[in-house]
């Protein structure tokens, strides 16, 4: 699923040419906010954030054994 800087800068109210600033000068904070929006897009919360990490983590163990 793609997020936009339009998306992200509708999200914290900034313009979209601000968004592309932070991209090239702030690639950190930049992936985190396109990480929220796209957590907003798919309707995921905290609780699904850290299950499907504890998922990954069974997914890793397994492949390590």
């Amino acid at each position: 699923m793609k997020v936009t800087n339009k998306e992200i800068a509708e999200a914290i109210n900034k313009t979209p040419s601000a968004i592309s600033y932070l991209k090239k000068n702030n690639p950190n904070e930049f992936v985190i906010l396109k990480l929220g929006v796209l957590c907003q897009k798919l309707n995921l919360d905290e609780d699904d954030l850290k299950a499907m990490h504890s998922l990954k983590q069974i997914e890793l163990k397994k492949i390590a054994s």
